[in-house]
């Protein structure tokens, strides 16, 4: 969390820009979960590699390094041909990086509650 320490210290004591921050990163990951679990539904491996891209850049900005690792996995593994294995990989890569991301929320909350 190097790089949310780095943003702490922007913050000059008033929580109020880490706090906007946290409070955007916890809505964009929740609104684009729900677009993953969408385009899974549709196995539409193009839309979830995109969305990936998208977090992985979103949570890397934060310091949520973990996730944004396992996002850029989601969008390496997705770029691949729809097959059976690659929906399974995804999938699972889907369920370790929601479990990821609910760890560096609660972190993130007891940090700077929204």
């Amino acid at each position: 969390m190097e790089i949310f320490n780095q943003i702490v210290e922007l913050d000059d004591g008033d929580s109020s820009f880490v706090s906007a921050m946290v409070t955007e990163y916890l809505e964009q990951v929740d609104s684009t979960f729900n677009e993953m679990d969408q385009s899974m539904e549709t196995k539409d491996l193009k839309q979830i590699s995109q969305l990936g891209h998208f977090l992985k850049g979103s949570s890397a900005a934060l310091g949520v390094k973990q996730v944004s690792l396992t996002c850029e996995k989601i969008q390496n593994t997705a770029k691949g041909t729809p097959t059976d294995k690659t929906i399974e990989e995804v999938t699972s890569l889907l369920k370790r990086v929601k479990e990821e991301y609910g760890a560096a929320k609660i972190w993130l909350l007891e940090y700077c509650p929204t």
